[in-house]
């Protein structure tokens, strides 16, 4: 199988992935800011496992995505990511949502949408 056959199948399964994730996210969200429950920790470390998951399919296949669109910046996601780092360490869960909500929601959005393009449109 060739790198670019590997890299189309590692973007379905984003797509499919991030059916799941995105919806989590945003429920996490909402959970951190108005209604903490005790796992609500577990389920941020779940959510961040699913993120880091994305970022790794996007450094991996960075080169077909950029060369279909510039939606994703990669100053913008290491940016994003360092701020999480931050913001985790704060132990502030509204600091965190916020961060969340601003840096990652697009990100993941945009990845999700850029995969299609590539998935859907060859």
């Amino acid at each position: 199988m060739e790198r670019i056959d590997l890299q189309h199948d590692v973007l379905k399964q984003l797509i499919s992935y991030s059916e799941n994730l995105i919806p989590a996210l945003q429920g996490l969200i909402k959970e951190m800011r108005t209604d903490r429950k005790e796992d609500t920790g577990e389920y941020l470390n779940e959510v961040i496992t699913g993120i880091n998951w994305e970022i790794e399919v996007y450094n991996q296949c960075s080169d077909i995505i950029n060369e279909r669109s510039s939606y994703i910046d990669k100053k913008t996601m290491i940016t994003a990511v360092n701020n999480l780092g931050t913001t985790l360490g704060s132990g502030d869960y509204l600091l965190v949502a916020d961060c969340l909500e601003e840096d990652f929601l697009p990100f993941l959005n945009k990845l999700t949408l850029v995969a299609k393009m590539i998935v859907f449109d060859n």
